[in-house]
């Protein structure tokens, strides 16, 4: 089934809580920073379809365990209420960073790691004394806080807990496959053939998945590789890791024994349990020295872009572990100038504009342009209001019967009709709310209203405005801007580059199948069908985001999803086929929240939405 993740725009509201940014996305919900009464929170919408029971069995993790090293539950609910699609987790929101961004970004010392993976062993401690298995036990899965680095085990959405019925007929339960103990991979190969086989995760599998994190965070790599997946499964079956003192010799011998004790081959070998981890990493804290505290990685600087060795500097990353391995912020590339910084301008302040040029039109040419624009402005305003009469000024509010996507197919043009838009309402208005927690009292959003003249183009209105204007002095045309720029969704460029799609590499697409050319398309959740295979994604797979309507339509597509029923986010930015970003509108619809637009287009993978 394809899992349709909520795609919601700031300012939504869901059951009480306003929606600021997305923080991440996976195959089953997304998550975003949400506020109530003015304190953060992260929302997590879980499609229902999608999840099924499994919603119910990490809101039952989530209330077994109250640790301050585990992501905390604030409330839970379905949304909308009249006809649930999503529920919804509201939990602590965490104000910090990734733990794999924080490591590439900090460039931590060995104590600094020790005191992080400190934490995470607590927090599965405690999670294994309740019953519970995280079974996801990753970088992305680990949260640290930015006030005090203390770090928190998010993300219980494929846990498991004693007593807690089977939801998956797999061989092996769901799970990162690169963080899989050796065990689980042993199973699965003993057993591929063999119908009814389940494989059950313990404490050890967490544990495995432990070693791995301390590992990169030790040495910045992998302890294991293939050139592919059997070759990846034989290595973590069989294959001895570098102890991480010998691969980077800034880590201390002691912590490098218990990263090496949590990556034994057998759970009797392995480190036995959650508690003895806290235990060890406890012990090696207090006997650390003055070199635990010196940065495991060299910070990258201007000197470090030169080729070392003189090998050029693919030869260089191909020969990665003759060299030190780098972490930090990294310095601009040469030659680039510094950023430009917005200064705030007081209130009243002139403000110097760029230099026009001196090239002087003539008085006599303005005076008959003018003239020429008055002419043409008064006739055409005078034809359209016989034409379209006197709007009302009330604002227009459906029907509380009348279905919101009653109006999705566009009227006819020339000698077809187009095709139904497939975009959904931006935001579903709720008429009560169920939360454990107090929501804040809310209005209801208010809806643009529709043009006084809906017999005027577009080019017509702009006219006859720019014309009224002139002759009475009055402000400007008023042109809705693009949308401002905003960041792809957590693993989408990087999903795209594992499936061989490029930034800036382009895809012919359609919005609606079938024959119509054009269609009617709203502001909100929208679908796109690519058209011919893409690298690693087929034909006909669906493309899903946001459609923002402005002068043109602009969509943002963030995630993927294959005939197959595989998914993974994407960015991708829509262009029309002439080539400019967004898409023109059409004739027939001058709605500030609607337009008709071309069905073909072309989508763009980029590395930031412009």
């Amino acid at each position: 089934m394809r899992p349709p993740p909520a795609i919601l725009p700031p300012g939504a509201e869901v059951l009480g809580y306003t929606v600021e940014r997305q923080l991440g996305q996976g195959g089953f919900g997304t998550v975003y920073l949400a506020r109530n009464a003015g304190q953060p929170f992260a929302l997590k919408l879980l499609h229902l379809p999608r999840v099924g029971e499994r919603v119910e069995r990490e809101i039952s993790i989530l209330l077994k365990l109250r640790h301050p090293n585990v992501v905390g539950l604030q409330g839970h609910g379905l949304w909308p209420p009249g006809a649930p699609q999503f529920a919804v987790i509201v939990m602590e929101y965490v104000d910090g960073r990734r733990l794999d961004v924080w490591a590439d970004e900090e460039n931590p010392t060995a104590r600094q790691v020790a005191c992080v993976v400190l934490d995470v062993a607590r927090a599965l401690a405690a999670s294994h004394a309740a019953g519970v298995l995280h079974r996801d036990v990753k970088e992305a899965n680990v949260m640290v806080r930015a006030s005090d680095g203390l770090a928190k085990l998010v993300d219980f959405g494929i846990g498991d807990y004693e007593g807690a019925r089977g939801l998956t007929v797999d061989i092996l339960p769901p799970g990162t496959p690169e963080y899989r103990a050796p065990e689980a991979w042993r199973f699965f190969l003993r057993h591929a053939h063999s119908p009814g086989a389940r494989y059950s995760a313990g404490p050890s599998d967490d544990l495995w998945a432990l070693g791995l994190v301390l590992y990169a965070l030790l040495t910045a790599r992998k302890p294991f590789d293939g050139t592919d997946d059997p070759g990846f499964i034989e290595a973590v079956i069989a294959g001895a890791p570098t102890a991480p003192h010998e691969e980077n010799a800034r880590a201390p011998r002691a912590l490098s024994d218990v990263c090496i004790r949590l990556l034994e081959k057998t759970p009797e070998t392995r480190t036995l349990s959650a508690l003895a981890a806290v235990t060890e990493l406890e012990r090696v804290l207090a006997g650390a020295d003055t070199t635990w505290d010196v940065p495991l990685c060299d910070a990258f600087g201007e000197d470090t872009a030169t080729t070392e060795g003189g090998r050029d500097s693919k030869d260089r990353w191909m020969r990665a572990p003759l060299y030190r391995p780098r972490r930090g912020k990294r310095p601009p590339p040469p030659g680039l100038p510094p950023p430009a910084v917005s200064t705030p301008t007081a209130p009243g302040t002139p403000v110097k504009s760029a230099p026009k040029s001196r090239r002087r039109s003539s008085p006599w040419a303005v005076a008959v342009a003018l003239l020429l624009v008055l002419m043409v402005g008064a006739a055409l305003m005078l034809w359209t209001s016989r034409v379209a009469g006197v709007a009302p000024s009330r604002q227009e509010v459906a029907a509380s019967g009348k279905s919101p996507q009653a109006d999705r197919a566009a009227a006819p043009i020339a000698p077809e009709a187009t095709a139904a838009a497939v975009a959904l309402p931006a935001t579903l208005q709720e008429v009560s709310a169920t939360v454990t927690t107090p929501p804040k009292d809310t209005q209801p959003l208010q809806l643009p209203s529709k043009p006084a003249k809906k017999g005027m183009s577009v080019m017509t209105r702009a006219v006859s405005t720019a014309a009224a204007c002139t002759a009475l002095a009055c402000p400007g045309t008023q042109v809705r801007p693009p949308p401002p720029p905003e960041p792809c969704p957590i693993g989408a460029v990087k999903a795209m580059a594992k499936r061989g799609i490029d930034i800036g590499d382009k895809q012919p697409a359609r919005f609606v199948k079938g024959l119509g050319r054009i269609v009617s398309i709203g502001e909100g959740p929208v679908e796109v069908h690519l058209i011919g295979g893409w690298e690693g994604l087929p034909g006909g797979s669906i493309l899903s985001g946001r459609s923002i309507v402005r002068d043109r339509v602009y969509a943002r597509l963030t995630w993927a999803t294959t005939s197959q029923g595989d998914s993974f986010p994407v960015c991708l930015d829509v262009y029309a086929e002439e080539g400019p970003l967004g898409m023109a509108r059409e004739a027939g619809d001058d709605s500030p929240s609607r337009a008709r637009i071309w069905t073909i287009a072309y989508v763009k993978a980029v590395a930031e939405f412009e």
